[in-house]
């Protein structure tokens, strides 16, 4: 049976933790991949001529799963922090909880959510570079017997190196990803986020029309607050990033699911899915 166009991934079974963030992250093609190649579990594969796969073939396979379950744990994690942000906001302060407390809890919760975002990009960019690399392509670095760490901009430089038919597809894609990872790229180059604590709620804020470089200290942000410029809470600031970061990744796994980029991948590596796996819409 030929695979779907469209994926349920209500009909896609995981761990607790991947079925309790299942409707948050909303990955139905990070799914449908994961149900296409039978989990990336290497017992579920073998060579096109029915023998077990050699040492490398199960380290390439196993990466690839590794790469695969990143995304969507770094994705699912950022809802856990945002989660923890939450809990924090809504709890008064004293009891034990001075402001100076919550403003580095809160912080070190908003920083994980931005830092899981990027993580997650930087696993699908390796991925890909993964299932699509091959050995008459350019590579980046010399050592060809290591995957290339990958960053969505080296992924984008080697697609567009090797004339690859997906770069301008992909690129952007990850375009649209990177617009989503704005406050981590801000927090990597001018060290900090600056935030203001209301010392009441101890609710912690920034300017809501974020701009990577505007403002870098907490004078700066104290001062934008003071001239009536709109103003969000860090959990307000982050649930749209987040859902964008997810819904880019959607769009990202739909490519390869439907591009054959998976099956692309087993042809030229000469193996093989046993018979004995189906997927969902095979049983």
């Amino acid at each position: 049976m030929p695979k779907p166009e469209t994926i349920d991934r209500h009909q896609c079974h995981g761990k607790e933790k991947e079925e309790k963030y299942k409707d948050r992250t909303a990955l139905d093609y990070w799914w449908g991949l994961r149900e296409l190649a039978a989990d990336f579990d290497i017992g579920n594969y073998e060579t096109v001529s029915g023998e077990e796969l050699s040492r490398r073939q199960q380290n390439e396979v196993a990466y690839i799963q590794l790469l695969h379950y990143t995304v969507e744990v770094k994705l699912s994690g950022a809802f856990y922090q945002m989660e923890h942000m939450e809990r924090l906001f809504s709890s008064p302060l004293g009891g034990g909880s001075s402001l100076d407390l919550r403003v580095f809890e809160a912080k070190e919760a908003f920083d994980a959510v931005n830092e899981d975002m990027y993580q997650a990009s930087c696993a699908i960019a390796n991925q890909i570079y993964m299932l699509l690399n091959r050995p008459e392509y350019t590579p980046i670095k010399v050592d060809q017997r290591r995957p290339v760490a990958m960053s969505p901009s080296d992924l984008r430089y080697w697609l567009k190196l090797n004339r690859h038919p997906s770069f301008k597809t992909l690129s952007n894609m990850f375009n649209d990803c990177e617009k989503q990872l704005d406050i981590r790229h801000h927090a990597t180059h001018y060290g900090a986020v600056p935030v203001f604590a209301d010392k009441d709620t101890g609710i912690l804020y920034l300017q809501k029309n974020f701009q990577i470089g505007e403002l870098l200290t907490k004078y700066d942000v104290l001062y934008y607050k003071k001239s009536g410029k709109p103003m969000a809470n860090l959990l307000e600031a982050s649930r749209p990033r987040v859902a964008g970061l997810c819904s880019c990744m959607n769009r990202i796994f739909r490519h390869m699911y439907l591009g054959d980029i998976f099956e692309n991948y087993l042809q030229s590596r000469r193996i093989r899915l046993k018979e004995s796996y189906s997927p969902y819409w095979g049983k």
